[in-house]
C-alpha cells in the first residue's frame, strides 16, 4: 500500500496497525516513495539476512586504518603489474 506523507500523519495508528499485520506501508512525498513503514517481524527478518556490500566493508576498513599507505600503494600497484605481465604470456607456463 501507497501512502502520501499528509495521510499518514493523520492516521499514523491506523498505518502503524496495518503493518503489524503483515502490509507493507509506502510512504511518499511530492509523488515519490521516501520511506517505508514495515512490522517488527520484518524488519528483524530484514537485518538478520543483511550482508554488507564488498564496497561498504572497504569503506569501513578505511575509515578504521586510514586506509594504504602511498608505500603501499605503489607496492600493490607493482605487484598487480608484475602478475599481470608474468600471467599474461602466451608461453605454457607449465
Amino acid at each position: 500500500m501507497t501512502a502520501p506523507l499528509f495521510d499518514i500523519k493523520a492516521k499514523f495508528s491506523e498505518y502503524v496497525t496495518m503493518a503489524e499485520k503483515g502490509d507493507v506501508v509506502e510512504i511518499t512525498k511530492y509523488g515519490k516513495t521516501t520511506a517505508v513503514i514495515i512490522s517488527i517481524k520484518e524488519y528483524e527478518e530484514l537485518k538478520e539476512n543483511y550482508r554488507p556490500s564488498f564496497v561498504s566493508k572497504l569503506n569501513e576498513w578505511k575509515r578504521k586504518t586510514g586506509g594504504l599507505t602511498s608505500e603501499e600503494y605503489l607496492d600493490f600497484t607493482n605487484t598487480l603489474s608484475r602478475n599481470k605481465e608474468t600471467y599474461s604470456t602466451k608461453e605454457n607456463l607449465f
